[in-house]
């Protein structure tokens, strides 16, 4: 079952979103190095996301993941609408990918789209293969690549 996020959600929400910062940093210890009390800080982005009229917040039961999308507008430059950017996307277990995250994704691209989004954007790192896959299956393309490197 999927539900919207509410506060009592947080603290598990924090503990996935970590457990993916961690991989995250082993993949890219600089790009993603975690700051000095982060999960302090992300519970924090999180109690004042989740309240916000262009956040859509969804949990799945059993806290086996979330996902959060904010409405945006895209630069004047592009024509593209409103979009749908997800960031925090978390399933507890990567075997959890293809169903969990299957169905947060679609209830999240139909709320958005309820809202007059026209397009998704899905940050994924490069490394996280069982999450991309699951863009893939899902006929989502790869539209820009970040490459980083220590100066």
């Amino acid at each position: 079952m999927i539900y919207k996020a509410a506060k009592p959600d947080i603290d598990w929400m924090v503990k996935l979103s970590h457990q993916k910062r961690s991989a995250y940093e082993k993949a890219q210890p600089h790009f993603w190095k975690m700051a000095d009390e982060s999960d302090l800080i992300q519970k924090n982005y999180f109690l004042e996301e989740i309240v916000k009229n262009e956040i859509i917040a969804l949990c799945y039961e059993n806290n086996l993941g979330f996902i959060i999308g904010k409405l945006v507008i895209p630069p004047e430059v592009y024509s593209a609408g409103l979009t749908l950017m997800i960031d925090d996307f978390c399933v507890s277990d990567d075997n959890l990918w293809m169903n969990v995250g299957k169905e947060l994704l679609q209830e999240i691209l139909n709320e958005g789209k309820k809202s007059g989004a026209k397009q998704a954007l899905i940050v994924c790192g490069n490394h996280d293969l069982l999450k991309e896959k699951l863009l893939d299956d899902l006929k989502l393309k790869i539209a820009s690549n970040w490459y980083v490197g220590e100066i």
